[in-house]
């Protein structure tokens, strides 16, 4: 029944067989023992944060306030609630989290190796963060992109401060002439850009294929029982990672001056919001998905999330396609300062991460959450305050109705216990 690799189980035999020569089997090989992995983990995952917020947002000219705003976000995503919650179990997320964020503050730092080793041993603890060590090597990829636009004798007669300002859709439609003009006139030119990248990326791309033959040689992705993780294009978890963000990060998301320039934007794009509500009505309408595990298994929000909003009323998926937009505006604007590339990169990992999953599990949403998160930017104190106060106020109702509120499956005699 267990479905992913054993990531967690070597490392765990590796920090504690040692421990045993000196203490005794009886007690570090405890359940006590093997959570303490996991606290091992997110005590690595708080300084990971703390210096990929630095290097994400310092400037020579606010380098000692950075500092401080890295540490109190990292104090803060460290209680981030789905995170907090399983460090105190015997689960992967926390040891699959730090390795991937310990990728991604290798790559900001410039060292692919080991950028690459530790993608690959995020890997090791769950098979999907192979996503993740695309997003890192796309990122890669961009930077090229972006370095060889900025280069190009076509691009480099606009003036600079013009460069500096283009939109997002001006930035593509460049990147497209360009590659247009060179694949007409001097095809060499992208022979030599695909190479810098595959060269610049190989590192990245030895640990995707050795992914890609362990897929060919175990026949899928997959190990252990395959039923109940079958693929399938559940569109609507796009939206429910949107509003699982948006609520999350609500300081950031919701406010005033926000859901103004949301209601401007969409009466001034009238056909970009009709275009949007259409296709969303209709992916809802054909693609949402419900797991068998989703409606069956109590111990879990999810489930009461579904049977109380979604499953009741059924013409809540519909409702709720308007929030989705607000909440689609209200992150990109978040992070309206990244280019275009990133933001692209980002998009298409969050959609290949999330889409293929037929069940609705939060879990799945905190490695997209916090790579975002830590890619906004400062707004002011009271942001942090509120955020913190969020996480701390669902850390003490979700550990409360953990502990105290046991129960039990019929005549089934173990107890069972509310989770994430």
């Amino acid at each position: 029944m267990i479905t992913t690799l054993p990531g967690l189980y070597l490392v765990t035999v590796g920090i504690l067989r040692p421990l045993t020569l000196l203490l005794g089997a009886d007690m570090v090989c405890s359940v006590t023992g093997f959570r303490l992995i996991n606290i091992l983990f997110q005590s690595g995952t708080f300084y990971v944060l703390k210096a990929i917020y630095g290097l994400i947002h310092s400037t020579p000219t606010a380098e000692r306030g950075t500092d401080k705003v890295a540490l109190m976000t990292a104090v803060t995503l460290t209680f981030f609630p789905l995170l907090h919650f399983f460090t105190f179990l015997y689960y992967t997320d926390p040891g699959s989290t730090f390795f991937v964020l310990l990728m991604y503050l290798f790559h900001l730092q410039g060292n692919k190796t080991l950028a690459a080793f530790m993608g690959g041993m995020s890997i090791l603890f769950r098979q999907t963060n192979v996503v993740w060590v695309v997003f890192v090597a796309g990122l890669m990829a961009a930077d090229i992109v972006q370095e060889w636009m900025n280069n190009h004798p076509h691009f480099k007669k606009k003036d600079k401060n013009q460069q500096d300002s283009l939109t997002d859709i001006q930035t593509i439609q460049s990147c497209f002439k360009l590659v247009v003009a060179d694949f007409k006139y001097a095809p060499q030119n992208l022979v030599k850009l695909i190479g810098l990248i595959c060269v610049q990326c190989i590192h990245y791309i030895i640990i995707i294929g050795l992914f890609g033959l362990f897929v060919y040689l175990n026949e899928g992705i997959v190990v252990g029982d395959r039923s109940q993780h079958e693929a399938c294009l559940n569109f609507p978890q796009v939206f429910y990672f949107v509003s699982f963000t948006v609520l999350f990060l609500s300081p950031y998301m919701i406010r005033p001056s926000r859901i103004v320039d949301f209601i401007l934007f969409s009466v001034k794009n009238i056909t970009i919001t009709v275009g949007f509500l259409a296709v969303s009505y209709a992916l809802v309408n054909k693609y949402t998905h419900v797991h068998l595990y989703l409606i069956s298994d109590n111990r879990h929000y999810t489930f009461y999330v579904w049977s109380k909003i979604y499953e009741r009323f059924s013409f809540m998926r519909y409702a709720l396609i308007l929030p989705y937009y607000y909440g689609i505006f209200s992150l990109l604007q978040s992070i309206r300062y990244k280019n275009i590339f990133w933001k692209l990169v980002f998009i298409i990992c969050l959609f290949v991460s999330t889409i293929p999953q037929k069940l609705l599990e939060f879990r799945y949403f905190i490695l997209p959450y916090l790579i975002y998160r830590l890619n906004v930017k400062y707004v002011s104190w009271r942001e942090i305050a509120l955020e913190m106060m969020i996480y701390m106020a669902i850390n003490v109702f979700t550990i409360y109705m953990f502990i105290a509120k046991p129960f039990q499956w019929g005549e089934n005699v173990e107890l069972q216990r509310f989770m994430w």
